[in-house]
């Protein structure tokens, strides 16, 4: 007999946690009141543009046609981390690079007509 409600406690236990899992304890939807919106997520992510290498491309002179308001260290690491393949090699002619720029913050808190003169 206690095999028998170990295999049933077992089970259920089991239903239960499958349950949670899948569907989780508090619904999404509490964690959104009516009417109001989202809260601004900040984008931390810093953007790159990608730029094809032309005949005497240097990383140096493309910094220089891109220009932007990092330090040229912060620029590199930022340069190397998303062209990881030419860490011991220059850019190839023809080649697509992806060159790193400063990180967008996002707006959040501003609405629309914040900030024009009155």
């Amino acid at each position: 007999m206690r095999i028998v409600f170990s295999a049933l406690l077992i089970l259920i236990i089991s239903w239960f946690i499958r349950t949670d899992l899948r569907e989780g304890t508090i619904p999404m939807a509490a964690f959104y009141s009516d009417g109001e919106e989202t809260a601004c997520t900040e984008n931390v992510e810093s953007d790159s543009i990608p730029v094809t290498v032309v005949a005497g491309d240097t990383v140096r002179s493309l910094f220089a046609l891109y220009p932007d308001e990092m330090d040229l260290l912060e620029r590199l690491s930022a340069y190397y981390r998303l062209n990881p393949h030419l860490r011991k090699r220059d850019p190839a002619e023809g080649e697509v690079i992806l060159l790193p720029l400063s990180p967008k913050d996002a707006e959040c808190g501003k609405e629309a007509g914040d900030g024009a003169g009155a």
